[in-house]
C-alpha cells in the first residue's frame, strides 16, 4: 500500500510557500497556484494515509496552511488590483483635466 507521507510533505511545503508569497503583489499569483496544489496534495495525502493506517497530521497541517495561503493570496491580489485600477482612473481624470486647461 502507498503511504501518503510524501504527498503530505508536498502539501505542507506548498502551504508554506503560498503563505510566504501571498504578501507580494503579482507574485501572489504563484501563491494561488501553490495553494491550490497544496490543497490537492493534502487531500490525496490524507486519503493515502488513512488507507495505510498512518497519521494524517502532516496532511492536515498542509491543508490548513494551503487554505490560509490561498485565501491571503486571493484577497491580496484582488485588493491590489482594485487599488491599481482606481489609481489609474484617478490619474486619467487628472490628465484629461490638465489637457482641458490648455
Amino acid at each position: 500500500m502507498k503511504s501518503g507521507k510524501g504527498l503530505s510533505i508536498a502539501a505542507l511545503v506548498c502551504g508554506i510557500v503560498s503563505i510566504i508569497l501571498a504578501w507580494f503583489y503579482m507574485v501572489n499569483i504563484v501563491a494561488i497556484i501553490a495553494g491550490v496544489l497544496g490543497i490537492v496534495f493534502a487531500v490525496l495525502g490524507m486519503k493515502n494515509s488513512k488507507a495505510a493506517g498512518e497519521s494524517t497530521g502532516l496532511a492536515t497541517a498542509g491543508l490548513v496552511l494551503a487554505i490560509i495561503g490561498t485565501t491571503f493570496a486571493l484577497i491580496g491580489f484582488l485588493s491590489c488590483t482594485v487599488c491599481v485600477c482606481a489609481t489609474k482612473g484617478t490619474l486619467d481624470g487628472i490628465a484629461s483635466g490638465l489637457q482641458n486647461l490648455n
